[in-house]
């Protein structure tokens, strides 16, 4: 699964922070995007727990495309392949 926006991008020097707790790219007091920073941070402990991994691909100016994958359930409930 796969999600693509065409907003501000992640400068290259906050790709290693972007899933940690309450980080922000822009801190700053007059941001214009709101949120505590947490969604991300819960995005990967969820698919993670679930034997997953997530990811995302950014350019500055260009937009960004977060992406998960999930391992898909054999028979009887059993673990598949992702």
């Amino acid at each position: 699964m796969s999600v693509k926006d065409s907003g501000i991008g992640i400068p290259t020097e906050a790709h290693d922070k972007i899933f940690t707790q309450f980080f922000r790219v822009d801190s700053s007091d007059t941001r214009r995007i709101g949120g505590a920073g947490l969604g991300l941070a819960l995005c990967r402990e969820i698919v993670t727990m679930h034997g997953g991994s997530i990811g995302f691909d950014s350019e500055e100016g260009a937009g960004s495309t977060f992406w998960f994958e999930l391992p898909v359930a054999g028979p009887a409930g059993g673990k598949g392949e992702t």
